[in-house]
């Protein structure tokens, strides 16, 4: 019988962490990795007996995941966040696939339902969220918000009622607007790595055009006011990324100046 390791890297995520932990309870091995929590997350890991490490604060998950995974011992790796809660029917979707995977398919994207202050919305949902895998098949980048690499066979692709990750991303208006400006940070640090300089016509075109993603293109309007609050989110997010390129070139331009 092949084993699965959970592998969930913490930072202060006591507020879904024992319901994240009492979905995958069935688990042969938790992992939690933790970054050096203030609140009672290593508490409640301790009482679902999770084996525990811990990994310097990054500022984002994907570079203390990949050693996260290293330290994992079973055959197959689930990667969940701790505020996120696997459905029974995935979960044996799972346990059934790990001792049956399809041949030269060893990684599998999972569907993930998201929610903004506690509902689902129907916008945010993914049908490609890579978190299933073989030990030693994917790894991450060091680049945020983006999927593992495969790096041996195919990706399969598990589709299916109640087949999904329920992700409860946002408590609060509050919480999501610290995210932002500390994820624009990094997408700023990727702009310059890749050379990109300030254009006007971005800052006003791409956050509009994000709006209009999540509001028309991917169902935003039915999510009644959640998914306008959302959408517009989505379009302040791409307008600090440009903001913060356009400062950042302003500043360098005009040194002379107080700041």
């Amino acid at each position: 019988m092949s084993t699965i390791s959970v592998v969930i890297n913490t930072l202060n995520a006591e507020r879904l962490l024992k319901e994240c932990l009492e979905s995958v309870a069935q688990a042969d091995e938790i992992l939690i990795c933790d970054m050096y929590s203030e609140d009672k997350t290593i508490e409640i890991a301790q009482k679902f007996g999770c084996k525990i490490v811990y990994h310097e604060r990054t500022g984002i998950v994907e570079p203390a995941r990949n050693w996260a995974m290293e330290q994992a011992c079973g055959d197959w790796i689930l990667v969940l966040d701790a505020d996120e809660i696997v459905t029974p029917e995935l979960w044996q979707y799972l346990k059934n696939y790990a001792n049956n995977p399809k041949p030269n398919y060893f990684a599998c994207n999972l569907a993930r339902e998201t929610a903004m202050d506690g509902k689902i919305l129907r916008s945010w949902y993914q049908s490609g969220c890579k978190r299933f895998w073989k030990k030693g098949v994917c790894t991450y980048t060091d680049a945020i918000h983006q999927m593992p690499i495969t790096h041996e066979g195919e990706d399969l692709w598990i589709k299916g009622k109640n087949l999904h990750i329920i992700h409860y991303h946002m408590p609060s208006i509050s919480c999501f607007n610290e995210k932002i400006d500390r994820y624009t940070d990094f997408e700023l640090k990727r702009f310059v790595d890749k050379g990109k300089k300030f254009s006007l016509f971005k800052l006003f075109t791409r956050p509009c055009f994000e709006f209009f993603k999540f509001y028309i293109l991917k169902g935003g309007i039915f999510d009644g006011v959640h998914g306008y609050i959302f959408a517009k989110m989505q379009g302040y997010y791409k307008f600090i990324q440009w903001a913060k390129l356009y400062e950042k070139e302003f500043k360098a331009k005009n040194t002379d100046l107080l700041y």
